[in-house]
């Protein structure tokens, strides 16, 4: 498969996460609905369509199913020493981190730097580059203690 597709198929796991996180609804029925509804749906008039892998998203989010939400809540407020807990952050940095976490712990030690690059590059585009550092410094700390 190549980098852009596993790139955009990142980013849906990431809105995937992002929609748990906001409605609670089970993860795998918004993955289904999700692939139903969109998956190559042309988003724009130069025919440009919604295109992922969807054995690498089923992957992804079998990996994020595996993460328990108050334990790496719990882990990520003592690495981040501020007021605000992670449990009440916006939900597109938490869908960033928890997906990017999953992954990163469920891969190759020589895949890291890759997936870590993919998932800042997507922050990017969501949030200000104050959180961006914060969300690589987090991954980073997080990555470096599984090494």
């Amino acid at each position: 498969m190549d980098n852009i597709i596993k790139f955009k198929t990142r980013l849906v796991a990431i809105q995937l996460v992002a929609q748990k996180l906001i409605n609670n609804k089970n993860i795998d029925l918004i993955k289904d609905d999700f692939d139903k509804n969109y998956r190559n749906t042309v988003i724009d008039d130069n025919n440009n369509k919604i295109q992922y892998n969807i054995n690498f998203l089923s992957k992804l989010i079998n990996y994020f199913k595996t993460i328990n939400f108050k334990n790496l809540s719990e882990e990520i407020d003592k690495i981040i020493k501020f007021n605000r807990k992670f449990e009440k952050w916006d939900t597109i940095n938490q869908a960033i981190i928890i997906i990017a976490i999953s992954e990163l712990r469920n891969c190759d030690k020589l895949k890291m730097k890759i997936i870590l690059n993919d998932y800042i590059e997507i922050s990017k585009s969501f949030v200000a580059l104050k959180e961006t550092k914060l969300i690589n410094s987090i991954l980073d700390k997080l990555i470096n203690e599984k090494k």
